[in-house]
C-alpha cells in the first residue's frame, strides 16, 4: 500500500484588493501571512463534514497534507464543541461584537460566525483539536487574498484577548432559516 503524501504549505502573500484604508494587511504584522489555499486544498480541507463547505483562507500554519498514490484518501474532519476555553469568557463580553464590526468595517458579506473545535479523529481522542473562529460568507463573495487580509485583522483582535491559540477559518456558506408568519 503506497500512501505517499504532498505537501502543501503557503507561503507570504501581498493583501488582497479589499480597497479601504483601514483593511489593509498590517505592515508590522508578527503572524506569518499565508497565501490563499490551493484549489485542491480549498475544496478538500474540510473532507467528512456534511456540508462540505469550501476554504477561503485559514489562520493555521500547519501545512495541509494532500492525498497522493493508488490509495490515497482525505483525512476527514469533525466539529465539536469547545468545552474549557478562555474564548468562553470573553466572547459575549465584547469579543464577539468586535469580530462582527470588523467583519463589517471590511464589507465582508458574512453568513454566520461559529466557535468550535475542528479536528481529525485522532485529535478529539487526545483532545488537541484547535478552537477556531469559523466564518461562513456567501459563496464567491470573498476572494482567497482577500480572505488572507480578513483572518490577520480577526488574529490581531484575538490578540487584543490574549487568544494566542484561537484559529480563525473562513469558508463559503450558506444559511438556511425558517420563517415565522405573523397572523
Amino acid at each position: 500500500m503506497d500512501n505517499k503524501q504532498e505537501t502543501t504549505q503557503s507561503g507570504p502573500s501581498p493583501s488582497g484588493s479589499l480597497g479601504a484604508g483601514d483593511t489593509s494587511l498590517p505592515q508590522s504584522s508578527s503572524r506569518t501571512l499565508r497565501s490563499p489555499p490551493s484549489e485542491m486544498e480549498a475544496k478538500s480541507y474540510y473532507a467528512g463534514l456534511p456540508s462540505a463547505p469550501i476554504l477561503v483562507a485559514r489562520s493555521s500554519t500547519t501545512p495541509w497534507v494532500a492525498p497522493t498514490g493508488p490509495e490515497a484518501y482525505l483525512q476527514t474532519k469533525e466539529l465539536g464543541p469547545v468545552g474549557r476555553h478562555a474564548i468562553r469568557e470573553v466572547w459575549e463580553d465584547g469579543l464577539g461584537s468586535k469580530i462582527c464590526a470588523l467583519l463589517d468595517s471590511m464589507k465582508v458579506e458574512w453568513t454566520s460566525i461559529d466557535i468550535v473545535r475542528i479536528g481529525y479523529d485522532e485529535e478529539y481522542t487526545t483532545h488537541t483539536a484547535p478552537v477556531v473562529i469559523w466564518i461562513g460568507v456567501t459563496p464567491a463573495s470573498l476572494s482567497g487574498n482577500d480572505g488572507v487580509a480578513v483572518v490577520v485583522k480577526c488574529q490581531e483582535v484575538l490578540e487584543e484577548y490574549n487568544l494566542t491559540d484561537v484559529d480563525v477559518e473562513i469558508r463559503e456558506s450558506v444559511v438556511w432559516g425558517s420563517r415565522a408568519y405573523r397572523s
